[in-house]
């Protein structure tokens, strides 16, 4: 069986979950991950796979050739369109149109609309922008369509209560991150961490809460925040005010070794629609190397997470600072909980588990 995963921006953030995906499928077919790539390259973290094809990601009228390239491109048993965005879902539509029912399933792992409401887009016109293959035109009307794909899958209740369809966490690929396998002391040395490190495990976003996590270890003394991001990103004048650690994105294949040189990891999602739509990829690889972690209660953190982390409100500093507190000065408390998480993750939330999930919903839209 040959499956083809469409992913919108392979420079992109988004091309984690594809990539994901495709770990997953990989368990029981062949798999091809296809979609447009910037001038700057794929995005940094992720690992250079033989199975990735790309095209040149353009606008209209020159978007035509990529679109044309990419549905001929697709020819698998089974289509994945990963988000409802022209370049993927539109794609997957008119490719499975034109090979007379090929079963597409549509993927979902944000609430992609809520990126680009309509109240800001007189403000920012480009977020509308119709020679964008990415605008909120396409994508809302996209998202309207998503009953016309055989199957839907998604990455967090919030989604599926949205959306229905079958629930699909990103999960971990567990044996490249074993806490055992991984010398932490010269993880530390690697990373330059004298001093307690507290790890912000995601892409530095609003809605990911990093302004109330730097407040809160600015007043912590103690310890320092370590963020990985890129260049362009924490440059606006409001995070001079933060001493933090940043540090340049890696490949995911190195992803462990950072966990490993990290004393606590934050996951301190905001209750915002785009935050209560999405569930952090890395939540699942923190669980995997047996972290203790500090994560809010949003989406469905507080489930995942359950009696194997510390749960606070969200945007709360001080909650934050209280937790981080305690599990510093109580590394057995630390200890217990990362043994919790990884038991949980292992026994959960395995590539191998998300792997059987997403066959059995590929079998489903083969029968129909």
């Amino acid at each position: 069986m040959k499956i083809t995963i469409l992913s919108h921006n392979l420079s992109s953030n988004a091309a984690m979950r594809a990539h994901r995906l495709a770990l997953a499928a990989r368990q029981f077919a062949d798999v091809t991950v296809l979609g447009p790539v910037e001038r700057r390259g794929l995005w940094p973290a992720l690992p250079r796979e033989p199975w990735i094809q790309t095209v040149p990601e353009l606008r209209f009228p020159e978007f035509h050739r990529s679109f044309v390239h990419l549905v001929d491109a697709a020819d698998g048993d089974v289509l994945i369109a990963a988000k409802p965005i022209l370049s993927s879902y539109g794609v997957a539509l008119v490719a499975a149109e034109k090979r007379r029912g090929i079963p597409v399933i549509l993927d979902m792992d944000d609430l992609d609309i809520a990126f680009t409401p309509r109240e800001q887009w007189r403000k920012n016109p480009s977020m509308a922008d119709l020679h964008r293959p990415a605008s909120a035109v396409y994508t809302g009307l996209l998202t309207k369509a998503a009953p016309a794909a055989s199957a839907v899958t998604v990455a967090c209740t919030s989604l599926q209560k949205r959306f229905g369809g079958t629930l699909l966490p990103h999960g971990c690929v567990t044996r490249q991150f074993d806490p055992a396998a991984i010398d932490r002391d010269a993880a530390r040395r690697e990373f330059a961490f004298a001093k307690p490190t507290v790890l912000f495990a995601g892409t530095p976003r609003h809605h990911k809460g990093l302004k109330p996590l730097a407040k809160a270890i600015r007043k912590l003394g103690r310890a320092q925040l370590a963020v990985p991001c890129r260049a362009e990103d924490l440059a606006d004048p409001e995070w001079r005010a933060f001493e933090i650690i940043r540090l340049p994105m890696i490949p995911y294949t190195r992803f462990a070794q950072l966990l490993a040189a990290a004393d606590v990891v934050a996951i301190p999602q905001l209750d915002t629609e785009t935050g209560r739509h999405q569930m952090p990829m890395k939540v699942y690889d923190c669980m995997a190397m047996a972290k203790p972690i500090v994560a809010s209660a949003v989406s469905d953190l507080p489930q995942v997470l359950e009696n194997c982390a510390r749960i606070v409100p969200p945007g709360d500093p001080r909650a934050l600072r209280a937790e981080i507190k305690g599990l510093l000065k109580n590394p057995a408390t630390a200890r217990e909980l990362g043994q919790r998480a990884r038991a949980r993750c292992l026994a959960e939330f395995s590539i191998e588990r998300v792997g059987q999930v997403l066959e059995s919903v590929v079998k489903q839209v083969l029968r129909k």
